[in-house]
């Protein structure tokens, strides 16, 4: 993998040298007309002087010698250019390190690694809390990009923290650990342990101070991904003060928990809707969405204050012209989420194991259709394994490309590492070679991590 890395540089430091090599001789033959313009100015400048006091040639010659020997010239030649300095940013570090990973990585991990799905439908065991060898093995062939977490999986602080921490250094590749949590105590971690700080939420302010008490707590246990704040919409929120309410609260847990080192994930996209029974469908229009729940969507999206968003199983006719849940739409997710809103960031799809999906798709299909739509993570379908193969086969076949599966790759590995952009630029920082050494570094690391535990 270093190798590549390597080729890639050198080759970007042979086009600095011969970009250098060109501004060179740019710079040496201004230099010569610039000399050749001050020299022919010099002589018509003592020309025109001696024709207006009528000095002799002998003269002339005389005063241009004591003139040249009492006057040196001094040019500073832009021969001694020093091998300059290629500064990455982190951008640039970053692009890197995740194209180096998802290059290196197989089909079968490259598929893995979109889904999200629970410790037991990884390892099969009825109730995980803690993770052993099974967890292992699991993570070993299928290098799942997440796993998610629920009140259950939850004894005290000591028991989650220790199987949090066994889990990342057992997956090949940096995985999100996901949970649910507001702050409440119907949250997957305060309904177990009590979170410190944590304010009624009843404006922007005390939500953003919950967001930050929420985002410590997680850190602390080792969860790196909140499925949170609910964008929900009642009756109330119809007026337009209690909308910009429920925007600005919105908003600012979703800031308060990245800036404590969270993954945000709004749920869900246009709205949260329970999508438990077997066909669920919301009569609202495209304008009707403009009017209300997209607001919240646009401010956070347009101030880069959400990561990623879930994509709710309900459906909406009259925005799709079917009956298809939101989150197996090409029309809600890509032309609506992404194209119309502007959205970069992760889509996760609603749960496939509700009914609302259920009832129409097998786990296969619903996990194909998922990303023909635009998603980039498939959340807890109904049988792992079964979606898994399925998208793996789609790939194979052609159904879907193996572009496609890069692209979604790309989003979920920019979030996953920009995490680490501190410490890495550390590294890079102290290195001759930046963007090498640590863009091979970390992506080697990734790679071997679960040969070294």
């Amino acid at each position: 993998m270093s190798k590549k890395i390597e080729q890639d540089f050198d080759e970007k430091r042979l086009e600095r040298r011969q970009r250098r090599k060109r501004n060179q001789i740019t710079a040496y033959s201004i230099l010569a007309v610039i000399l050749m313009f001050i020299t022919a100015s010099v002589f018509s400048c003592i020309y025109s002087l001696n024709k207006v006091f009528g000095k002799t040639k002998d003269e002339q010659g005389i005063e241009a010698a004591e003139e040249g020997s009492s006057k040196e010239v001094v040019i500073e030649s832009p021969g001694a250019v020093e091998e300059e300095e290629y500064l990455v940013s982190n951008d640039e570090l970053l692009d890197g390190i995740v194209d180096t990973c998802i290059k290196d990585m197989s089909l079968e991990d490259k598929v893995a690694g979109l889904f999200i799905v629970t410790p037991e439908q990884l390892t099969g065991v009825s109730t995980a809390v803690k993770a052993g060898s099974g967890t292992k093995d699991a993570l070993m062939k299928y290098a799942v990009g997440g796993l998610v977490y629920f009140s259950k999986n939850i004894k005290n602080e000591e028991q989650i923290t220790e199987m949090l921490d066994e889990t990342s250094t057992m997956s090949k590749y940096p995985v999100f650990t996901l949970v649910a949590e507001d702050g409440s105590k119907s949250g997957a971690i305060s309904s177990k342990i009590n979170i410190e700080n944590v304010a009624t939420v009843t404006d922007s302010d005390s939500a953003h101070t919950t967001a930050m008490a929420v985002g410590n707590a997680m850190y602390k246990y080792g969860f790196n991904f909140n499925i949170s704040p609910a964008i929900a919409y009642s009756s109330k929120t119809s007026d337009d003060a209690e909308l910009e309410k429920a925007k600005d609260i919105a908003v600012s847990f979703s800031e308060g928990l990245i800036e404590s080192g969270m993954v945000s994930c709004f749920d869900s996209f246009p709205s949260k809707v329970d999508a438990s029974a077997d066909k669920t469908e919301v009569d609202k229009s495209a304008d009707d969405l403009e009017a209300a729940e997209y607001k919240v969507f646009k401010e956070a999206i347009a101030n880069d204050s959400v990561n990623a968003i879930m994509v709710s199983a309900a459906s909406y006719p009259n925005v799709e012209n079917d009956n298809s849940p939101a989150c197996l739409s090409k029309t809600m997710i890509t032309d609506q989420l992404r194209g119309h809103l502007g959205f970069g960031g992760i889509v996760l799809t609603d749960s496939l194991s509700s009914p609302a999906v259920t009832k129409n798709y097998k786990s296969d299909e619903a996990a194909v259709a998922a990303i023909q739509a635009g998603a980039d993570m498939i959340y807890l379908p109904e049988n792992f394994e079964e979606a898994y193969n399925g998208v793996l086969k789609a790939v194979k076949d052609g159904t879907i490309t193996e572009d496609r599966i890069n692209e979604s790759l790309r989003r979920i590995y920019k979030i996953k590492y920009a995490g680490r952009m501190d410490v890495i630029q550390e590294n890079n920082d102290s290195s001759d070679e930046p963007a090498q050494d640590a863009a091979s570094e970390e992506a080697s690391d990734t790679s071997s991590e679960a040969a070294d535990t």
